[in-house]
C-alpha cells in the first residue's frame, strides 16, 4: 500500500497504486474539507497548469482552490465517474455537487443546487503527484447559478 511504503524521486508506482493514490487525494479533500491535506499528496515541486486566476501557483494554489471550493458548495459531494491510468499518470473525470450557499469567482451566494463536471490529469513521481492539468465546466456552473 502507498502509506505505508517510502517513495522516492524516480520511484514509480503500479497503475494501482496511482489510482489509489488519487482516489485517496480527491476523497480526503471533500471528506475532511482539511486543505492542510494536500501536503501528503503533492511534491514540493507540484505544478498546475490549470489553475483559476487569481490563485497562486503550486501547492498554495491548490489549497487556495479547494478552500474556494468548500466555501462556495459547503455540502459538496464529489463522484468520480471514471479513472484511467498508465505508467505515471491518472485521468479522473468527476463530477462535483452542492448547494451554492458562499461566494465563488465573485459570484455571491445563489442558494442553488448545481452540478459542475470536471476533469483532471495528474501526473505521479515518487508517490506524490507532480503535475496536473484540467477542465472544469465553469460555463456550465455559471448558468446553472445565474439562469
Amino acid at each position: 500500500m502507498v502509506g505505508r511504503r517510502r517513495h522516492g524521486p524516480g520511484d514509480r508506482l503500479s497503475r494501482e497504486e496511482n489510482i489509489a493514490l488519487v482516489e485517496r487525494f480527491h476523497r480526503s479533500l471533500l471528506d475532511s474539507r482539511d486543505a492542510g491535506a494536500i501536503e501528503g499528496f503533492l511534491a514540493e515541486d507540484f505544478e498546475s497548469h490549470s489553475m483559476p486566476p487569481g490563485l497562486p501557483a503550486g501547492i498554495e494554489g491548490v489549497r487556495g482552490f479547494f478552500e474556494m471550493l468548500a466555501g462556495a458548495f459547503p455540502d459538496a459531494d464529489l463522484e468520480i465517474e471514471q479513472l484511467v491510468a498508465d505508467a505515471d499518470s491518472v485521468a479522473v473525470a468527476s463530477r462535483l455537487t452542492g448547494t451554492h450557499t458562499g461566494p465563488l469567482l465573485g459570484l455571491e451566494p445563489t442558494g442553488r443546487r448545481a452540478s459542475v463536471a470536471m476533469i483532471d490529469v495528474v501526473r505521479i513521481d515518487g508517490g506524490r503527484i507532480v503535475e496536473h492539468r484540467g477542465l472544469t465546466d465553469t460555463v456550465g456552473l455559471m448558468r446553472q447559478l445565474t439562469e
